[in-house]
């Protein structure tokens, strides 16, 4: 008897590279990988502590000493975040399509508004100890994760990682992995709000245009249709009677 064969599918996550032909997929790292990735956070802390990089503890000091940071950076951090939920609500109960363009526009700015004013804080601590040993540990694992369908890495050590000469594909994947290692899709970006509902403003612009070709093509075959010949009829003449 002929052995049935059984078909398995691939469950990995995967991602498009950036020439979006070849496929890329993120595997589970292994104990060694991880106790590697660990061991170069360590080292990389390290050698910023001797640099004189400044901790996050030193950090979030300085710009309390500073003003940038305190008691007004977060009532104004709140009121931003109160603002976008507002929007995002008068978004969600809209049902309008110019309304729903509008708000997705309005929410899309108070995001972005709300993410500036959140820079002040996140942006100088991501030059401390922590957060550049905590990239370092990431392009650890990226460079142990990142495979091609036969499950070969990409990569065969940390070091091939950071001489990759495609650095399109090295940002993107550590990208891919740092949403696997948080629990967040690819497309995560493409699932708020406001891009939803522009979503759905497209569609319904493309169908009213759709429609609105097909109306001018069905008129257009009217018109191109040849005239009907009319019948004529001939009066006949009616001779009056004449009384006597």
């Amino acid at each position: 008897m002929a052995e049935e064969k059984v078909e398995t599918t691939d469950e990995r996550r995967f991602f498009m590279g950036p020439d979006e032909e070849t496929k890329y997929y993120i595997g589970i790292p292994s104990a060694e990988d991880i106790k590697g990735a660990d061991w170069q956070y360590s080292k990389t802390y390290t050698n910023c502590l001797v640099e004189g990089i400044t901790t996050s503890a030193e950090m979030m000091d300085i710009l309390m000493r500073r003003g940038i940071i305190g008691p007004e950076f977060e009532k104004r951090a709140q009121e931003l975040a109160n603002n976008l939920n507002e929007k995002i609500l008068l978004l969600e109960a809209a049902s309008d399509v110019d309304e729903k363009r509008i708000l997705s526009v309005d929410v899309a700015q108070a995001r972005e508004e709300l993410f500036q004013w959140n820079q002040r804080l996140n942006g100088p601590m991501n030059n401390t100890c922590e957060q550049i040993s905590d990239d370092a540990r990431l392009e650890h694992l990226t460079s142990s994760m990142i495979q091609v369908v036969d499950n070969t890495k990409v990569w065969d050590s940390y070091e091939s990682y950071l001489k990759e000469k495609n650095q399109a594909l090295a940002l993107k994947s550590r990208f891919e992995v740092m949403l696997y290692l948080q629990g967040l899709d690819s497309n995560f970006l493409e699932q708020t709000p406001e891009a939803m509902a522009m979503k759905e403003v497209e569609v319904e612009i493309l169908e009213k245009a759709q429609e609105a070709i097909k109306a001018a093509e069905a008129v257009a075959g009217e018109e191109s249709k040849p005239a009907s010949k009319k019948r004529t009829y001939k009066k006949r003449a009616i001779k009056k009677k004449t009384e006597k």
